[in-house]
């Protein structure tokens, strides 16, 4: 695992150990599906619906809580509140694929898992927040660049690996270079005390939020698997 602070966001990677063959089964026979599916940043790219209600993604959801518990610890979050994942979706990049600049507003921590990919596949890109704001530690003025004065950090994909962020940081996806199709999943995640819960559940047809979102879910399955 590598933790590292770049112009002051903390950023996540961690290889996790979960069977990816069921998950990106699933992610093609979705795309076949509905071969039209496109929103939000991608470009020249697949991308779905949420997704976060199929049982397939329980052992990744479980992970992405045992990591989510840590943050709320290195952020010294409020203990009366829990996380809840608000959404997951998947992005299928072919030759030339991309995604533009973004955040997601909104949410508290974002993620990417890596489901097939190579070197050459695309990196995640994070951009300094002050880059628009006439940034001056560029290569006229810094004899060499780290995490302190660079203006933003290139992540190479790799299979298995999860990448945890704030949601607030900028970032997107270069092109996709060879013919092996990058696909991920991407996920949002909010921090919520129960009354918020209880709000959603009587907005969402009284939706067990805390079951389909949250950890309910995760630790049934944990025990059926006991």
């Amino acid at each position: 695992m590598s933790d590292t602070v770049w112009f002051g966001t903390l950023i996540r990677e961690k290889f996790l150990d979960i069977d990816i063959n069921p998950i990106l089964k699933f992610v093609y026979e979705k795309r076949n599906e509905l071969p039209n599916s496109n929103y939000g940043s991608s470009l020249n790219s697949w991308q779905s619906p949420d997704l976060k209600d199929n049982e397939v993604f329980e052992p990744l959801k479980h992970e992405i809580f045992k990591h989510l518990d840590e943050f709320s610890e290195v952020f010294l979050l409020k203990k009366d509140k829990d996380h809840i994942i608000s959404n997951i979706w998947a992005n299928i990049n072919p030759f030339g694929g991309s995604n533009m600049p973004h955040n997601h507003p909104g949410a508290l921590f974002s993620g990417v898992f890596y489901l097939q990919c190579n070197d050459e596949s695309g990196d995640l890109c994070f951009t300094h927040p002050a880059m628009n704001q006439n940034y001056h530690f560029n290569d006229l003025t810094v004899r060499d660049f780290n995490n302190i004065n660079s203006g933003g950090i290139n992540l190479t994909p790799k299979v298995g690996k999860m990448i945890l962020f704030p949601s607030y940081q900028y970032h997107y996806v270069r092109a996709n270079m060879t013919q092996q199709d990058r696909v991920t999943l991407a996920f949002n995640t909010q921090y919520l005390n129960k009354d918020m819960l209880d709000k959603f559940n009587s907005l969402n047809n009284n939706m067990n939020w805390r079951s389909n979102y949250g950890r309910a879910t995760t630790k049934k399955s944990k025990s059926n698997e006991s």
